[in-house]
């Protein structure tokens, strides 16, 4: 199974939480790995396909899955990975994931932000379109996790709905039925007050009993979740320069 990345370059940070990434790989069991976006000038030895990034960034993700999906090379099944993403210890293949319901999901999300969001009011936008659309119960595959997905599927989604495909994952997941595992979230956050009770805990512990994890821009550069992904990865791969 390929993995693939949709990437719009980190220029100020050379990109290097995608350098992780790609060492991580090596816990999981893959075959090719494309790139499809921008490609740093270190990562070598990936498929690249290249898609300016122009627009938004929906429009820019939207454009760099086309891209991936487009492509004859690419396996059936692959892996979507973000670049903040992390295979921290080794796994036969990877798991099918999800969040939970979206009505418990909105309903945590709007206990612990009254005061709302984009993110919200979007994750409402289309509970209530999957409703419409005969979902009783649908729901959320919006984890911070790799996810596969199979690129057949990818292209008949968006050749037969007309609509906005926010929270894509989510959208793909209870179009096809995706089902699996519900698991906590597992993105980690500079500031505490957006990570769970256990982590705050105990940080190293919590990291260790992971299989993957997800870590935002300022705690992987400046916070304690990066020094621990660094130290667990410091050799070099064959996906860099």
């Amino acid at each position: 199974m390929d993995i693939v990345y949709l990437l719009k370059e980190d220029h100020e940070n050379d990109s290097e939480a995608l350098r992780y990434s790609l060492r991580s790989l090596k816990n999981i069991p893959h075959g090719k790995v494309f790139i499809a976006g921008e490609k740093p000038s270190w990562v070598k030895d990936v498929v690249y396909l290249p898609v300016e990034q122009s627009g938004t960034k929906p429009q820019n993700v939207k454009n760099n899955m086309h891209a991936a999906v487009g492509s004859d090379d690419l396996s059936d099944d692959f892996i979507l990975m973000n670049d903040d993403f992390f295979f921290m210890k080794p796994i036969p293949r990877m798991p099918t994931v999800n969040f939970g319901f979206m009505r418990d999901v909105l309903e945590s999300y709007r206990r612990r932000y009254p005061e709302g969001s984009e993110y919200i009011a979007t994750m409402a936008e289309l509970y209530a379109a999957l409703r419409r659309r005969g979902v009783d119960d649908p729901i959320s595959f919006e984890l911070h996790a790799p996810m596969v997905f199979n690129k057949h599927k990818v292209r008949r989604l968006y050749q037969e709905v007309s609509e906005r495909l926010y929270q894509f994952r989510t959208f793909y997941g209870n179009y096809f039925d995706v089902g699996g595992e519900t698991i906590p979230d597992v993105k980690i956050f500079l500031d505490d007050k957006h990570n769970t009770p256990e982590y705050i805990a105990d940080p190293t512990a919590y990291l260790q009993s992971l299989n993957f994890i997800s870590v935002t821009g300022g705690a992987f550069n400046r916070g304690f979740p990066g020094d621990f992904v660094r130290s667990s990865f410091p050799e070099k791969c064959r996906y860099e320069v």
